[in-house]
């Protein structure tokens, strides 16, 4: 009776908190299904604790959030291991706003931090880490913990935690490209896009850059590129012509949007079903370098698409 009356009395905690603690969660592991498990877990730790006696409630439950996610997080890596072809973190558009909003009165270089570790590319970084430098790294650099509080947690000295957060920053200074959304980059985007739709692989191969990379992201339930990771930039070109002129591409059952995703400038494909709802297909965030596209990261794996739309209280 009393773990209950102490759930009970957590609701409003956990509710207002929820969106932030998905985000931290989400960060850890690039998945919106686990994200919410991991939250989950979280909550029903309240049950043994009042929290009346608690004076920081977020700070509580991000502790509590990060000491399940770890068990969590090891489950999660021998999922990988396994996964069938390339795998990608979820794409979320950001119209979504799962998350909620970045906190008022941070600085500015906190609020890029910020974006930025939502981006594709730190969230496959961040999966590199084991789980208890991504647990110190977000806590300490996007979460302000002090490196004693990290290191209670943890049962870590605080010197061992500042030289694990110091290797994550090191690995995650060393991936920035600003590639955050901006309507810059989302003009040459739809540029690349208008010589898709004409078939012009010849124009789409000018506007990768040299190094450019394009993953795909099926689970092994829909077809994607045979390559892991494609780095042919003429390949790239021809294979994108292809799929952009094929018929299924051009009728009314399909859509493409432009659309802010992982923070980063992105599309979303929708397809509209025999029930007459319309489903994502595919949803992409894009990396634009100096007016060059490079890296695409295409999220097709239906079920973590699918996982965006179950309604969340």
């Amino acid at each position: 009776m009393v773990m209950n009356n102490y759930l009970a009395a957590w609701e409003s905690h956990f509710t207002k908190n929820r969106p932030f603690l998905l985000s931290f969660s989400f960060r850890l592991t690039g998945s919106f299904s686990e994200a919410e498990d991991m939250v989950q877990e979280a909550f029903l730790a309240c049950a043994g604790t009042d929290p009346a006696t608690v004076s920081h409630h977020r700070s509580w439950l991000t502790k509590v959030c990060a000491n399940k996610s770890l068990d969590l997080l090891k489950s999660a890596a021998k999922k990988r291991e396994t996964y069938p072809g390339t795998w990608l973190p979820d794409a979320v558009p950001d119209v979504f706003q799962y998350w909620g909003n970045i906190e008022e009165g941070i600085s500015p270089d906190k609020k890029l931090l910020n974006e930025e570790t939502f981006t594709t590319g730190a969230l496959i970084m961040i999966q590199k880490l084991t789980p208890e430098e991504r647990v110190i790294w977000i806590m300490s650099d996007v979460l302000d913990y002090s490196f004693q509080e990290i290191g209670e947690l943890l049962k870590k000295s605080e010197e061992a935690c500042k030289k694990t957060a110091q290797r994550a920053r090191l690995a995650f200074n060393n991936l920035r490209r600003n590639n955050l959304y901006s309507e810059e980059s989302m003009n040459v985007i739809r540029k690349f896009y208008a010589l898709a739709s004409a078939g012009d692989a010849e124009g789409l191969e000018a506007m990768f850059a040299p190094d450019a990379e394009m993953w795909s992201d099926g689970g092994g339930k829909v077809s994607v590129s045979s390559m892991k990771i494609l780095t042919d930039v003429k390949r790239m070109a021809k294979f994108i012509a292809g799929i952009w002129t094929a018929p299924f591409m051009n009728t009314p059952n399909v859509k493409q949007e432009y659309a802010a995703v992982n923070r980063m400038n992105g599309q979303v494909i929708s397809r509209l079903t025999s029930e007459g709802v319309w489903v994502l297909e595919t949803v992409s965030s894009i990396e634009v370098v100096d007016g060059k596209i490079t890296r695409i990261y295409a999220q097709r794996n239906p079920d973590k698409l699918n996982a965006l739309f179950i309604p969340h209280s």
